[in-house]
């Protein structure tokens, strides 16, 4: 049985991400507006220059490139 404080450790990354990417709805709006004007007929990269942006202030707001 994994303790609580092993979990929390694990968790860490992944709470961190989210804070992240809280801190960067301006470009998550631009990229999910996108998406949703053309969510029936979704081609690769579409949207490619609103990801590339949200992307972008993710890793700046995480503190490291993936």
């Amino acid at each position: 049985m994994r303790s609580s404080t092993k979990v929390q450790r694990d968790l860490q990354p992944v709470m961190r991400l989210g804070k992240a990417a809280a801190q960067c709805d301006i470009q998550a709006k631009a990229y999910g507006a996108c998406m949703f004007r053309s969510y029936e007929n979704i081609e690769k990269d579409m949207c490619a220059k609103e990801f590339a942006a949200f992307k972008q202030c993710v890793q700046t707001k995480f503190g490291r490139k993936w």
